[in-house]
């Protein structure tokens, strides 16, 4: 058992030195925070104008400010109506403050507590440079940018440099000539933008040459290494001759750093690395020496070369825009950090200024500071007679710093959170007297959650300098009787499958959770379990589609956190096709899609009549009443679209339209008015910022939903709105929920999957790494290598925060798919992941039972949907809606007995079937199926096909035998001319007046225009062969060619029966 470290009382009562304070998940360090403030205002006196207290988001700041008011009231009605209260105690007891300094010095705090500082560290920043703006050198209107104004000023600068650049008298053709074929004018465009943003201050490709060129020759050494170690006297495979390549190659990089002179590239290519382990490796050497190889193509000396003439060709370009800039007072978030540190570090007279204005600093969540908001908080701690050059020589003020954070919840890595930073700068605090606190209570989560996170990450984390902490554990403050973890796991099909199919199936076996517990399940507090009581947590954004969907089907509401598919929402769609359609009267595409919006209410049939009509267009005078008050209600919105602000024209779409009204009725009610709300929010942003037209905004619009769509994810869970939340991992971070789902648990790692970066900057190394299109420099190569170990390390992190999110029930989810063992490696490594037999799993720390469920084919389930209640129905329609049933139904049995109409005289036979009619009869049905997948592009091979179909029908038994059918069938020339022809329709049903009915297996549009049915048989060859069955479904294909002869309207129509065992068509 681990030691148990408490240091509260101590936090709580040391105010004279500096401290950092390592807060497990759930010990409560908000709170703790908020009885520092307190105890500095009122046991130390200090000025709530003189306390800085920073967090990293604004809802935090709010909570904090919050509840340090709450707080301070509490302390003085105590103080005054002699109540009890926790933090008096602390001042009367342990600091010996009377009430008559007390209740003054609460008094005044709250009358001037609007003078604090309590934010942001951004906003922190944004005042200091408002206070000191020529100190800081900025213009007189600078502010703070979106993104947008720098983005038009980009673009207007790059644009006039492409011209100059690319025209006739091009200056530098041959430059670009080798350029170019390499890298894109887009890729180079975004390399050109990056190097504008505030992140890279200045950029030296040759800094670090030197140290860079070591480390290539240490690579190359290894690759030798690595080159015979597994040979044993055999030839040379592609592995060892890849790795001798890249040795060679890595000594040249080596020279073109050093500015020495490099030998000629070899002129045979290197052979490439293979993809599979090659006999006698093992894996670690493996993915090392695969590492090497991708290091030695990537800082190859010709790549280097391109990569340096790219930045020689945008440098002046991008230095004109940098200046432009300035010169425009254009700041981004990553300024206001940079230009408060520059100030603080190279203003000695404004940071004694801002030394003596503030005398406390609390900072939230340090763990998550990045290292230039480190260092301008510790110029800010330092004494008032230092003036240190350098934040590593800075020495700090005694009780002047107040950090709390935990670094296993160090999960922000990709915003410039930097675990290196976090221990270096506790380092300093502590080697200058400052404490080191710890708590370990947790008081949010049951035992069985808490030892569970402590099995599974005290082996995980293990600590690494500069890479990974220490793992300290919690402790439950809180019994609760019953198991409180468990896992559900879903096994593996003997066949496989792909990653989003098993994601379906944990998707749908959370489903049944979920409905078999909300409403039965008793929560501690005595209620029973409610949707928002649960939370669905993912380690991607991208991964959560599925487990919405099946949500969706059953109709469990839900709130998606930050939704990257909202773009795809329907709403959307439909909303943006009625702003396109006014912007632009000749986009027909938009007309058709506000056309069969809810709005619109025309169905396919109905626009496609329209279009053959000449009638898509606004400019069109429809004789259809309907039609033609929609198009008026269109152009009406276009007519206002230039003389009514962006804002108001998207209010008056959303309060004169029933365009919210109907979205919400057809697809998800309140969450449907969510999301058209948040458009018209957006809307609001972008006309705030400048006079923008409905054209500006939709193409911004547009460029946001296809690179940025997560700054239209979904708001915060309303409280007040019963739905389970699905959020990631980084979202939940500092809260906690009753119920917590941890979906997806054998995903393998994101950060192995993650995208190239385009900039990497190393506080460590002072270092920037940077790409353009596919060729990066040596630092983004070298960065690369450290930032995947990073990223490593970082994954344990993550998994400790999704495990201490539950407060009392928490399921965890994987299943049995490939590398699931290794991807769950954590649980793996405790004895903690399901081994498809047992029902409980025990480490001797903790005991987690398992619920195991088998593989469905999600084909059999994903198109379902929730059946809503029907209403109930009176009596008089129920007799009349009898009697028609009674009606159809006679007639229905009267057309089978008509062999004229009867689709298959042998499966609608009254007759009993024997076995072997029945057994034909089935493997049609999965052939019949099989051939809608492939037509349809759903499966590509007949194998996938008749295993898909076989399934889908519930014939598995049939598989064998349709695939033994479709083989042939899809090797010959008449299926090559099938799949030739565009699909209009599979299983098209069809009724006509005269009753007769049907579904036609296959409508294609052949290459000439004409409309083919094809009807798929499966009869084994008679006499006769073909023709004679033919004339046997020649009365089933003439109702067939009548019916789509009625729908395509003066089209030619042929209509063919294609027999599949025979190989062989005939036309009616």
């Amino acid at each position: 058992m681990p030691n148990r470290r408490e240091d509260r009382d101590k936090v709580q009562t040391v105010l004279n030195v500096n401290m950092v304070v390592e807060a497990g998940a759930g010990t409560g360090k908000t709170t703790l925070l908020i009885t520092r403030l307190c105890l500095a205002v009122l046991a130390l006196g200090v000025p709530v104008e003189k306390l800085v207290a920073l967090t990293f988001t604004e809802k935090a700041a709010a909570e904090i400010k919050t509840r340090l008011i709450t707080a301070l009231h509490e302390v003085l009605s105590a103080a005054r109506e002699n109540k009890p209260s926790s933090v008096l105690t602390l001042l009367r007891e342990r600091f010996n403050v009377p009430d008559d300094k007390l209740i003054p010095r609460a008094e005044a705090a709250l009358a001037r507590l609007d003078r604090a500082c309590v934010g942001t560290i951004h906003g922190f920043c944004a005042e200091i440079l408002k206070t000191f703006p020529l100190e800081a050198g900025l213009s007189p209107n600078a502010e703070i940018d979106s993104g947008r104004k720098a983005a038009q000023l980009f673009d207007a600068r790059w644009n006039s440099f492409l011209d100059a650049e690319l025209g006739v008298s091009a200056p530098r053709a041959e430059e670009w000539k080798k350029v170019l074929p390499e890298i894109s004018l887009p890729e180079l465009k975004e390399f050109a933008r990056e190097l504008c943003s505030g992140k890279i201050e200045r950029y030296d490709y040759f800094a670090h040459a030197p140290m860079l060129a070591g480390v290539c020759l240490e690579k190359a050494a290894r690759a030798e290494d690595w080159s015979t170690a597994f040979l044993d006297g055999k030839k040379p495979r592609n592995a060892e001759k890849a790795l001798t390549y890249a040795a060679a190659s890595l000594r040249r990089t080596a020279a073109f750093l050093r500015g020495e002179t490099v030998m000629p590239a070899p002129e045979d290519s290197s052979p490439a690395f293979p993809s599979a382990l090659p006999k006698g490796w093992d894996e670690d050497a493996f993915e090392e020496a695969r590492s090497l190889v991708q290091f030695a193509a990537k800082t190859a000396p010709e790549k280097q070369q391109i990569f340096l003439s790219a930045f020689n060709l945008v440098r002046s370009v991008t230095q004109e825009i940098r200046a432009g800039y300035e010169r425009e007072g254009i700041l981004s978030f990553d300024d206001l950090i940079v230009k408060t540190r520059n100030l603080l570090q190279n203003d000695l007279y404004v940071r004694r200024l801002l030394k003596e204005k503030f005398d406390a600093l609390f900072i939230d969540e340090f763990q998550d500071t990045d290292p230039v908001q480190g260092e301008l908080l510790l110029f800010l701690a330092e004494e008032k007679s230092s003036s240190a050059a350098r934040w590593q020589d800075v020495i700090l003020a005694p009780g002047k710093l107040f950090v709390v954070g935990d670094p296993k919840q160090s999960i922000y890595r990709f915003r410039g959170a930097d675990i290196t930073a976090y221990e270096l700068f506790t380092d300093l605090i502590l080697k200058q007297g400052g404490e080191k606190c710890f708590l370990q209570q947790n008081f949010r989560s049951a035992p069985d959650i808490v030892g569970t996170a402590n099995a599974v990450c005290a082996r995980a984390m293990v600590q690494e300098t500069a890479f990974q902490p220490s793992y300290v554990s919690i402790f439950p403050a809180k019994p609760l009787p019953g198991p409180a973890a468990k896992w559900l796991f879903v096994r593996a099909p003997e066949t496989g499958a792909l990653a989003d199919d098993f994601r379906h199936n944990q998707a749908e076996r959370i489903a049944d959770w979920i409905e078999n517990n909300v409403g039965r399940l008793t929560l501690s507090d005595g209620r029973k379990l409610a949707y928002k009581d649960i939370t669905l947590l993912s380690r991607a954004s991208t991964t959560s589609g599925p487990y919405a969907d099946a949500l969706r089907r059953r109709g469990i509401p839900f709130n998606v956190e930050t939704d990257k598919d909202f773009y795809r929402k329907q709403e959307v769609n439909d909303f943006l096709n009625f702003l396109r359609a006014a912007a632009d009267p000749a986009d027909r595409t938009a007309l058709a899609g506000a056309l069969r919006s809810p709005l619109g209410g025309f169905t396919d049939e109905e626009i496609y009549q329209i279009a053959r009509r000449g009638e898509l267009s606004l400019f069109a005078k429809p004789q259809d009443k309907k039609l033609a008050d929609f198009y008026e209600l269109i152009r009406s919105f276009a007519r206002r679209a230039g003389r009514t602000s962006l804002k108001d024209l998207l209010e008056d779409v959303m309060q004169e339209t029933f365009l919210p009204e109907a979205c919400a009725a057809a697809y998800e009610g309140e969450r449907t008015l969510a999301s058209l709300q948040r458009l018209v929010r957006l809307a609001e942003g972008y006309a705030g910022e400048a006079p923008a037209s409905l054209g500006q905004f939709l193409a911004e619009v547009q460029d946001i939903l296809v690179s940025e769509p997560e700054r239209l994810g979904a708001s915060s869970a309303d409280d007040a709105l019963d739905a389970v939340s699905i959020m990631t991992v980084h979202k939940s971070k500092g809260l906690g929920f009753p119920v917590v789902i941890l979906a997806d648990l054998s995903k393998k790692d994101s950060a192995s999957a993650s995208q190239p970066a385009g900039h990497i900057f190393s506080w460590q190394y002072n270092m920037h790494g940077l790409r353009a299109g596919k060729v990066c420099d040596a630092n983004l190569a070298f960065l690369e290598e450290e930032q995947k170990k990073h990223g490593r390390c970082e994954e344990v992190r993550v998994l400790y925060v999704a495990l201490t999110r539950a407060k009392e029930h928490m399921l965890l989810v994987a299943d049995g798919r490939k590398g699931a063992e290794k991807a769950a490696g954590a649980f793996f490594a405790a004895g903690l992941f399901p081994d498809g037999a047992s029902e409980t799993l025990s480490n001797g720390e903790v005991d987690l039972p398992v619920t195991y469920a088998a593989y469905t084919e999600p084909e059999t389930f994903i198109y379902r949907h929730a059946e809503e209640k029907l209403p109930a129905v009176p009596a008089r329609e129920m007799t009349a809606w009898k009697a028609s049933y009674e009606a159809r139904k006679t007639r229905y049995e009267a057309m089978l007995k008509d062999p004229a109409l009867s689709p298959s005289a042998l499966v609608q036979s009254s007759e009993s079937l024997t076995e072997e009619q029945r057994a034909g009869a089935e493997v049609g049905t999965v052939c019949h199926r099989a051939m809608e997948l492939l037509l349809s592009r759903t499966a590509q091979t007949p194998e996938d096909a008749a295993r898909r179909a076989a399934a889908a029908c519930a014939f598995p038994a049939r598989e064998k035998d349709a695939l033994a059918v479709l083989e042939p069938f899809c090797q010959s020339a008449l299926y090559k001319e099938i799949l030739s022809a565009q699909t209009l329709a599979c299983e098209m049903p069809f009724t006509l007046a005269g009753g007769e009915s049907g579904v036609m297996d296959a409508v294609l549009r052949r290459a000439d225009g004409t409309v083919w049915v094809v009807d798929f048989k499966t009869d084994r060859a008679p006499a006769g062969g073909a023709d004679k069955l033919l004339d046997k479904y020649r009365p089933q294909l003439e109702v067939y060619k009548r019916a789509a002869e009625k729908i395509f309207a003066g089209e030619r129509v042929i209509c063919s029966a294609v027999f599949l065992r025979l190989v062989a068509a005939r036309d009616l």
